[in-house]
């Protein structure tokens, strides 16, 4: 009877026991920050996925378990950084694209000049050749009209190219002007999107 007595009383303390137990010696919930020990490891909890790695938003950090969206955050923060790096020298390319800008600009003002110049010729010429009754100045005339006419249209594609060419430098001598601000402001806002899907717990 006393047997029966202390196994009864011995099964109840260890219920007790087991019912006690602190949270902390319990199975751990998988979530960010969570200490994992085999880095590449994945697990999926409540339909997320997640990664045995190291957070590379902070310094000196160990293996945590870690969503595969804060991973690919800070994935998309690091290739923002690595762009803003990519225009260290952005005040030497705006000086090259400047000075490339205005030499084609001065090429394209002189072509103009002389297009408007030819265009005058032609139409000074062809009056000059239907007012002549002279046989030879009418040839003469002629040929010249022909040559003013090519050189017209060599001159208008000549133009039409370095338009283009201008319109290109001037489009890109801007965006480098302003592509160091926006670089700077997408990885203030990558950073801001990592540490938000990266927070402690989530």
């Amino acid at each position: 009877m006393f047997r029966k007595v202390l196994a009864a009383s011995t099964a109840a303390i260890l219920v007790s026991l087991t019912l006690s137990v602190p949270a902390s010696t319990a199975a751990t919930k998988v979530s960010n920050g969570v200490p994992c020990t085999k880095a590449g490891t994945t697990t999926k909890v409540s339909g997320f996925t997640y990664r045995c790695a190291k957070n590379a938003l902070v310094k000196n950090s160990k293996l945590t378990w870690l969503s595969v969206e804060c991973l690919d955050s800070i994935k998309s923060f690091q290739g923002a950084v690595k762009a803003q790096s990519t225009l260290n020298n952005s005040t030497e390319q705006i000086k090259l694209l400047t000075t490339q800008y205005e030499s084609i600009s001065a090429i394209l003002a002189a072509t103009t000049t002389a297009l408007d110049n030819a265009k005058a010729a032609i139409t000074k010429t062809q009056a000059t050749m239907n007012a002549t009754t002279d046989p030879t100045l009418k040839g003469k005339l002629a040929v010249e009209v022909r040559e003013l006419a090519d050189a017209i249209i060599k001159l208008t594609n000549s133009r039409l190219k370095l338009n283009n060419q201008v319109r290109d430098l001037d489009k890109e001598r801007k965006l480098l002007t302003t592509a160091p601000q926006q670089l700077k402001n997408a990885a203030a806002d990558a950073k801001s999107n990592a540490n938000l899907l990266c927070t402690k717990g989530l």
